[in-house]
C-alpha cells in the first residue's frame, strides 16, 4: 500500500498584519499545507492606521477593511474567527480554543500583537474613559454623545485621535507628561511648530502635567492632574503600547531584553517549531542596532512574511527593524526616521535645521554620518534618506570633497544643504 503524505498544518494565532503576511508567507512557499488562522477578532483585516479617520467621519466603516471572509477562502487560509486561545501544550503540539476545541499544529506562528498600557489610575473603570486600538474602541468612540474630549498622551494616536474628535467638533485638549508631543518622532523645535499648529486650529496642548484622576460618578466627567481639573464628556487614553505576551508565557518562552518575544534573523523562538513576529517580538534596530519593540506597520509586515514563509520550510532572513513614521493632520505632513538629536549627547549630536514659511527640515548627524532626520513638509525628503542613513556613509565623501553623478543621484534629498555640511565638518 502507498503511504500518503501527511498534510503539514501551520497554525497563526493573530489576525493584524504580521498574521495575515504570515499566513500568506506559508501558503505561498508550502502550497500543500493547511494553514489556520486563530483571532479574536469577529471581522477580517482591517487597518489600525486609518481608524481616526473612521472616528473622525472622513470615511466609511467599510473603508478600514483591507481584507474579506471570501479572500482568505480564495488564498487557501482557514481563519477562525472570534475564538480565543486559551491554552497551550507546545510538547504536545497542541492549541486549546475557547469553545474547548483543540488545534494539532506542526508551525506554530505567534502574531497576537500589542496591547494599550492602562495606567492604574483612579477612575480608570469609568464608563467613557476609552483608548483606541481596534475596531470595536472606534465604534465605541463613533456612539459617544459629548462635547469635550481630554486625550492623554500625543504619540501619533493620541495627536490623530485628537484631531479626529476635533473634526466632529468636540472641544479637546491634550495632556503630555513630556516636555513635548510626539516625543519619540521629534525634536523640541519641530515638535514645537506642530504643536503651534494644533493651538492654532484650537486644540489645547498642557506639557508637563501628569494625570492624577479621572472624575466622575459611573460615567466621567473630567480628569486631575498636577496642575488643573479639565471638564470631559470623553477620556482616551493613548500613554503607550506593550507587547500581548498571554500566549507566549504559556508556552515559557524567553523574552528579550525589552519585554518582547526573543527571535532570531528567521523569527524563529527557543522552540525549534514556533516562530513570532510583529508588535509582540523583540527585533533589532537597522540603524543603531540595539534591540527594542519597534511596533510600526511595515516593520511587523515584513516580519509576517519572514516568519510565515520559514515556518513553511524557508530560510528567509528578517534584516531588522527601521523607525520611520509619518503622521498627518490639518492637512500637516510630518516625518521622522532613525535618532533624535536628543538620543546622542550635545558633544556627539550635529544638527542641520532648516525652517521655511510652510515647511521645517531637522537633520541629525553623528561623525558626519546622517544617522536621524525629521520634517514638516518636505516629508519625502526624510524617506529618500533611509538609504543613506542605513548605508552609514561619511557625508565627507560623497557631497564635501565632490562625488559622481550616481553618487549625487543618492543624496537627492539633501540638496542645499553642502554649506551646513562643510560648516558642521570643518572643512575650509
Amino acid at each position: 500500500m502507498i503511504g500518503v503524505e501527511k498534510m503539514r498544518v501551520i497554525a497563526v494565532v493573530g489576525s493584524g498584519i504580521a498574521g495575515d503576511e504570515a499566513a500568506l508567507a506559508a501558503r505561498k512557499t508550502d502550497p500543500k499545507a493547511r494553514v489556520v488562522m486563530i483571532t479574536r477578532d469577529p471581522y477580517p483585516l482591517y487597518s489600525a492606521c486609518v481608524l481616526a479617520n473612521y472616528v473622525s467621519g472622513e470615511i466609511p466603516r467599510e473603508r478600514v477593511f483591507l481584507r474579506t471572509p471570501d479572500d482568505y477562502t480564495r488564498d487557501g487560509i482557514e481563519i477562525l474567527m472570534s475564538r480565543q486561545v486559551v491554552d497551550w501544550h507546545p510538547d504536545r503540539h497542541v492549541l486549546c480554543l475557547d469553545d474547548e476545541g483543540e488545534l494539532s499544529y506542526d508551525r506554530l506562528i505567534i502574531a497576537t500583537g500589542s496591547r494599550p498600557f492602562i495606567p492604574p489610575l483612579p477612575g480608570v473603570e469609568k464608563e467613557g474613559v476609552v483608548t483606541l486600538k481596534t475596531l470595536r474602541d472606534a465604534d465605541i468612540m463613533r456612539d459617544v454623545q459629548g462635547k469635550s474630549a481630554v486625550v492623554v498622551g500625543s504619540g501619533p494616536i493620541g495627536i490623530e485621535t485628537a484631531v479626529a474628535l476635533h473634526r466632529r467638533g468636540w472641544s479637546v485638549s491634550l495632556v503630555e507628561l513630556l516636555d513635548r508631543i510626539l516625543p519619540r518622532l521629534f525634536d523640541i523645535p519641530l515638535a514645537s511648530s506642530l504643536q503651534e499648529r494644533l493651538e492654532s486650529r484650537g486644540i489645547q496642548v498642557f506639557l508637563r502635567e501628569k494625570v492624577l484622576e479621572i472624575l466622575g460618578e459611573e460615567r466621567v466627567s473630567g480628569v486631575r492632574t498636577d496642575q488643573r481639573t479639565i471638564p470631559a464628556d470623553l477620556v482616551i487614553l493613548v500613554i503607550g503600547m506593550r507587547p500581548d505576551l498571554e500566549l507566549a508565557k504559556k508556552g515559557e518562552l524567553v523574552l528579550g531584553v525589552s519585554g518582547g518575544i526573543q527571535v532570531d534573523e528567521h523569527m524563529r523562538t527557543n522552540r525549534t517549531d514556533v516562530w513570532a513576529c510583529g508588535d509582540c517580538v523583540e527585533s533589532q534596530d537597522m540603524v543603531t542596532g540595539r534591540k527594542g519593540l519597534f511596533m510600526l506597520w511595515n516593520n511587523a509586515r515584513i516580519q509576517g512574511r519572514v516568519a510565515g514563509a520559514n515556518a513553511a520550510g524557508d530560510t528567509k532572513r528578517y534584516p531588522g527593524s527601521l523607525n520611520l513614521t509619518s503622521v498627518s493632520f490639518f492637512g500637516e505632513a510630518c516625518a521622522s526616521v532613525g535618532l533624535l538629536s536628543s538620543d546622542l549627547s550635545p558633544t556627539e549630536a550635529q544638527v542641520i535645521h532648516r525652517k521655511g514659511l510652510r515647511r521645517e527640515f531637522w537633520l541629525v548627524l553623528q561623525d558626519n554620518r546622517i544617522v536621524g532626520a525629521q520634517a514638516l513638509g518636505h516629508t519625502e525628503r526624510v524617506g529618500g534618506l533611509v538609504g543613506l542613513i542605513l548605508r552609514g556613509e561619511d557625508l565627507r565623501k560623497t557631497i564635501i570633497k565632490g562625488s559622481t553623478r550616481s553618487e549625487r543621484r543618492r543624496i537627492w534629498p539633501l540638496r542645499g544643504l553642502r554649506r551646513d555640511l562643510l560648516r558642521l565638518s570643518n572643512f575650509q
